[in-house]
């Protein structure tokens, strides 16, 4: 239907970029747990922060009637400080662990027709996200959520630039509850901007 509304047939536009910027929320919440090992009381920290950067690929093809169909590959470390102690502390001076993050969200994008500047338009766009980890640091992340997105787009000849608020909503970590290991924060928020041709 998309195609003989067109009129156009399979000659849409494809475009190719990159994406770059930075996340807003912490990959890891911060929180403490007190179990018993024996006789003694063990006190564990998890701590994170956030400002993680987040770069990456883009490309992106046209559809009519204003859609696109959008698909990522971005890097996105992930860092946290843990520490065990006999004594209640704080993971202020423990090292930093970090787990490499390799993520591919896929978006149905709408670029609405009216501008609300000469040559930006409001664009926003949803779809399923997927993700996969190397140097896990005894962590086990969910590998798949949903994304959606809103922001503009600039053109200039032929470049566009995209900045963008993203959300995700990542599926649970397949970590057993009993674990007192560090479990990812399921919602993530992230200020992106693309640049593509």
């Amino acid at each position: 239907m998309f195609l003989a509304s067109s009129g156009r047939g399979l000659a849409q536009p494809f475009h190719f970029g990159v994406v770059a910027g930075g996340s807003i929320t912490s990959g890891f919440p911060n929180e403490s747990f007190t179990t018993l090992a024996g006789n003694q009381t063990l006190y564990t920290t998890h701590s994170s922060g956030a400002g993680n950067y987040v770069v990456g690929i883009m490309a992106e093809v046209g559809l009519p009637l204003h859609f696109s169909v959008e698909a990522d590959g971005l890097y996105r470390p992930l860092n946290f400080k843990t520490i065990t102690s006999s004594v209640p502390s704080t993971s202020a001076d423990a090292p930093s662990n970090t787990v490499l993050m390799w993520e591919a969200p896929v978006l149905l994008k709408y670029r609405f027709s009216k501008s609300i500047l000469p040559g930006i338009k409001p664009v926003v766009g949803v779809g399923p996200a997927f993700r996969i980890s190397a140097n896990r640091n005894d962590t086990d992340l969910s590998n798949h959520g949903i994304t959606s997105e809103g922001g503009v787009e600039a053109r200039l000849a032929r470049l566009r630039l995209s900045p963008v608020m993203r959300y995700t909503r990542w599926a649970a970590d397949k970590v057993p509850a009993y674990q007192y290991i560090p479990r990812s924060k399921p919602n993530q928020v992230e200020g992106l901007i693309g640049l593509s041709f």
